[in-house]
């Protein structure tokens, strides 16, 4: 496990312009440092309480939730002779299940972050910001897979009609590799470009702010984006290309919550992948 001060995180190398993309992304308008503060101070007074313990500190985190997946979480540093709000961010509990094998989990504590390097089963390598680190049963990260729910908020995207000439080649890619990006990206910032297999309207309560929800086939790997109506560019239809910049979060999730998302036989899936989960890890 790593602690702050060994690398630049996220959250360092994040100014106040990209946090404001990435809060619009789950529909609110955060222009500055004030705002920020603000919407930290209603994920501590509204937001359903956490902890876990590192050391001689402790990280309390908070979850508001703000209905349809749609979150925002603070998190505050408590240590042996500092109390501080070490970070504050959006996020967004997607639909889809996946599971990740082999895994890497990377802390910063002090700065209040958490992440993921992981591959998901039969597909690509991924790098997520680990959400509800202090939610989680520590025991989960004894497991030799997780089960998490991965999606981007996009800061950008754009569409293209179906069948449009103009369409991007399949792509998930760091956005650290690709030109004219990769100087100001986090390390889990992604360009992605795909075709829609799915897509659906939806609005933050809070705010009013709409958002639209768009699951992309980008070939090396299937994902949810979550992106403000107000910066997509063009109209969402299934089997339109999709070109975007997505910063990807995720969650760990637990017995209960797997549970309760069960919906029933996925009949996309081929019979043979259910005898391949019972192959021995070892």
């Amino acid at each position: 496990m790593e602690h702050a001060g060994q690398h630049s995180t996220n959250h360092e190398r994040m100014g106040t312009a990209v946090m404001a993309e990435l809060f619009e992304a789950i529909g609110f308008d955060v222009p500055d440092e004030d705002s920020y503060n603000l919407l930290a101070e209603y994920a501590e007074t509204s937001g359903e309480r956490s902890h876990v313990h590192r050391g001689s500190a402790t990280l309390h985190g908070r979850c508001w939730k703000l209905g349809d997946g749609l979150e925002v979480w603070s998190i505050v540093y408590d240590g042996a002779s500092q109390l501080y709000y070490a970070d504050c961010r959006p996020a967004f509990r997607s639909r889809y299940l996946r599971t990740v094998h082999p895994w890497e989990l990377i802390e910063y504590d002090e700065d209040g972050e958490a992440i993921v390097r992981s591959r998901i089963r039969d597909s690509a390598e991924v790098v997520f910001e680990l959400q509800n680190l202090t939610e989680l049963n520590q025991a989960a990260f004894r497991e030799p897979q997780l089960q998490v729910a991965v999606a981007g908020l996009a800061y950008t995207a754009a569409l293209q009609p179906p069948g449009s000439r103009r369409a991007a080649a399949p792509r998930f890619e760091p956005a650290e590799k690709v030109p004219n990006f990769g100087r100001d990206a986090c390390e889990n910032d992604y360009v992605v470009s795909g075709t829609v297999l799915a897509w659906r309207e939806m609005q933050n309560r809070v705010t009013g702010g709409n958002l639209v929800w768009i699951y992309v086939d980008a070939r090396d790997i299937r994902l949810e984006v979550l992106v403000s109506r107000r910066v997509l560019k063009g109209e969402p239809a299934i089997g339109a290309a999709i070109t975007t910049r997505v910063w990807l979060q995720g969650h760990v999730l637990e017995g209960a919550e797997i549970a309760a998302r069960y919906e029933g036989i996925d009949r996309e899936c081929e019979p043979s992948d259910f005898w391949s989960r019972l192959r021995r890890s070892n």
